[in-house]
């Protein structure tokens, strides 16, 4: 008999308490739970995050709970798709294989508060989120061929958003089950090839992956099936489950089980230093290290080289002013230009000043990007975001640098100061400074509060 997979996850949802994951597994998602939390608080401020808002906050009804940074209570469903949307406006949020966390942790939040559940059962729901989501999305993973064509991170992350809110209102394993196979069922479709990457087809769409829709399917699923709704409970299984909905040419059951309560995701996801995709964040730090190293100005640069893969070459747009934030966030050369214009990642780099910074704009038609054969096998073959960039200036002196590992990932971590800068840095624009430090402390205490609600009063913001 073949391995039913979707009741193996079910099961290891329903059955896995707070007091079975070790110490820096539980800090690690409480970092991760901070670091999302302040992308909403920096997101919700934003034109997308504005538009996002404005209409759900005027369509009212249950004050369930907390549009994060907004200052209103709104339905649960509606708090989960809204904040999960936010967290991902400024392309700022967490990342391993997708943006899974800003389906995640927006889905346990807004169930948490509707449930007057603990810090202990939050902290639960977002560790499952990311151990459930993060194993389908890797076992379903296209290959290289059928990634050119068809590919999506919020067709799966709708799993990462079901674990999670499922696992907040405690489940039982029928019921477990039926939200999962309502979740796989409404997933949003693998729309990353349509995001608009060509000139022509320019600017780059606002929903994106989507991480706010898979939190609304997700916690939609498993608050239906916690009333009776039924799903299909092989939703992931066999030759015609989830994977080959989703588009995908693959499916490794296995390494959607392979351990299991002793291997977690968690330690697999990294935190960005940097508002932006995730894939120029390597070229970025070259260029960061050989300013700060060479006291580089700006004025003085003839020519900034990026070898890089395959990804990296589809941002470079040449000669392209990005129309609008999202834009902005998906151009490598406006990205590599903001940092070395010395900005300070944030929110910042995205005003309507910068935008139509007409030195910014000539700074960037400075940069291109080659394709680099050994470092774009890598990438495909590893994963790995390698990158070498040269920095060529006026007086043809060439200045060089490599790296392996872009900071933020788990190779090459950010400290816990750095975290809680970022922060700070876009809670700002949301919170006063006592309730900034409130909160900080708050999440670093998360499994001693009772009650979420505490915490997401202090998150309320103006």
């Amino acid at each position: 008999m073949k391995p039913w997979v979707t009741k193996e996850l079910a099961d290891y949802a329903v059955k896995t308490k707070f007091e079975d994951y070790p110490r820096d597994v539980i800090d690690w998602a409480k970092l991760l739970i901070l670091d999302n939390i302040g992308c909403m608080l920096g997101g919700c401020k934003t034109d997308l995050g504005k538009a996002i808002v404005t209409p759900i906050k005027n369509m009212g009804g249950a004050e369930e709970a907390t549009l994060v940074g907004v200052g209103v209570k709104v339905p649960t469903i509606q708090a989960a798709f809204v904040n999960g949307t936010t967290a991902n406006a400024l392309d700022y949020d967490d990342t391993d294989v997708g943006h899974a966390g800003s389906s995640i942790i927006p889905s346990a939040l807004a169930m948490a508060e509707w449930k007057h559940a603990s810090g202990k059962d939050l902290i639960n729901g977002v560790v499952m989120g990311y151990e459930i989501g993060n194993r389908v999305g890797k076992a379903t993973w296209p290959s290289y061929e059928r990634c050119r064509n068809v590919w999506g991170l919020g067709t799966w992350q709708t799993f990462s958003s079901v674990a999670a809110a499922a696992k907040v209102l405690n489940l039982d394993l029928d019921r477990m089950l039926n939200a999962f196979g309502v979740a796989g069922a409404t997933a949003p479709v693998p729309n990353i090839q349509k995001w608009g990457w060509d000139i022509e087809e320019r600017p780059i769409h606002w929903a994106k992956e989507p991480t706010g829709w898979p939190a609304w399917t997700g916690t939609t699923a498993a608050v239906l099936a916690a009333n009776g709704f039924v799903g299909n409970r092989y939703i992931l299984d066999g030759d015609n489950g989830f994977w080959i909905m989703a588009g995908s040419d693959r499916c490794d059951f296995d390494e959607m089980t392979r351990g299991l309560g002793t291997e977690y995701e968690v330690h697999n996801v990294g935190i960005k230093p940097y508002p932006c995709c995730r894939w120029p964040h390597p070229a970025l730090d070259c260029v960061r290290e050989l300013k700060a190293e060479y006291d580089l100005n700006p004025e003085e640069i003839k020519e900034v080289v990026i070898h890089s893969y395959s990804w990296m070459k589809r941002l470079e747009v040449q000669g392209y002013r990005p129309k609008d934030m999202v834009d902005a966030e998906f151009c490598a050369r406006y990205t590599v230009a903001m940092v070395l214009m010395g900005y300070q990642p944030g929110p910042a780099w995205y005003t309507e000043e910068n935008l139509k910074s007409e030195d910014i704009l000539n700074l960037s038609k400075k940069v291109r990007v080659e394709l680099d054969p050994d470092i774009n096998r890598v990438y495909w073959d590893k994963f790995q975001f390698s990158t070498r960039v040269e920095i060529i200036n006026q007086r043809g002196q060439k200045f060089e640098k490599f790296v392996e590992w872009p900071t933020g990932n788990p190779h090459n971590p950010l400290s816990m100061e750095q975290i809680e800068d970022k922060f700070r840095n876009q809670a700002a624009y949301s919170l006063r400074g006592e309730e900034i430090e409130t909160a900080i402390q708050k999440i670093h205490d998360l499994e001693n509060i009772n009650d979420l609600t505490d915490l997401m009063s202090t998150l309320a913001g103006r």
